[in-house]
């Protein structure tokens, strides 16, 4: 009962006609403010709809300061169990505020917190979905870096302690040894990304997947031969929350080994013409 009536009373401090009136900027509501907002109430019950045609408009329309000063005073909690005439208040209070009754309410309010989760949850998923979108740019800048190891600014996007930090690292080292550089970078459009999935969502822990595309072109700094690396696949993402800031613990790239095995085999390759 108490979140009924909370969720009444934010509702009716919000509503139009107690803003624009003696008692909207007050802060906290006493007798003299609920004799205000009984009178108020009462006028807007007397033009409802869905009381025009009652015999007992006029005492339908009615509601006690008293009781409303209970409601907003918290003294209702005492009730265990509200009587019919309390509910009957409840009701007049829905209608003040554009329901039919209590009922026709609680319904919508259930609506609005379903709307609510949704749009939470929306705006949570487009953050993890930029999240991994400046991950994997940071990454294609440490790639044009090559063959120089600089891991640029991807503390911001990934746990300096966490296995892909370390993972990234080992690589950006076996490239810098095989002394690669990335070509055509300033006009090609390097890498996309699609189609998440949240997998599973925890109080600390996130997995999503996501559909990337990586398209450029490497080659040796001492070899003007251009090697083409064009792959598509479906990465997993493993997010940690902590110190209330989202980041990546880890990732499975099911062709994370591919592009080191073809760097190694041009570069080998490129040892015995010598």
């Amino acid at each position: 009962m108490k979140l009924i009536i909370d969720q009444l009373k934010e509702c009716i401090r919000s509503h139009p006609d107690v803003l624009n009136s003696s008692i909207g900027n007050t802060p906290s509501w006493k007798r003299t403010q609920c004799i205000v907002l009984a009178q108020i109430i009462s006028d807007a019950l007397l033009k409802s709809e869905v009381l025009k045609g009652s015999k007992t408009n006029h005492k339908a329309a009615s509601i006690s300061s008293m009781t409303l000063q209970r409601i907003f005073s918290d003294s209702y909690t005492e009730k265990v169990n509200p009587d019919l005439r309390f509910l009957k208040t409840l009701d007049k209070l829905a209608i003040f505020l554009g329901y039919t009754s209590l009922n026709n309410f609680l319904s919508h309010q259930s609506e609005k917190e379903k709307e609510t989760e949704v749009l939470e949850s929306k705006k949570q998923t487009e953050a993890f979905e930029k999240l991994i979108f400046g991950y994997c740019q940071e990454s294609f800048k440490c790639l044009q870096n090559l063959p120089a190891i600089n891991c640029g600014e991807l503390s911001n996007y990934v746990f300096d302690d966490g296995p892909l930090k370390k993972r990234i690292k080992k690589a950006l080292t076996k490239y810098s040894n095989y002394n690669i550089l990335i070509s055509n970078i300033e006009n090609k459009a390097t890498f996309t990304i699609s189609d998440f999935n949240m997998v599973t969502v925890e109080e600390d822990l996130v997995v999503l997947s996501v559909t990337e595309s990586w398209h450029f072109e490497w080659k040796s700094a001492n070899d003007n031969e251009v090697n083409r690396y064009n792959k598509e696949n479906r990465q997993s993402y493993f997010l940690k929350e902590r110190d209330g800031k989202w980041k990546i613990w880890d990732n499975h790239n099911p062709d994370y080994n591919e592009l080191i095995l073809e760097v190694k085999k041009a570069y080998s390759t490129q040892d015995l013409s010598v």
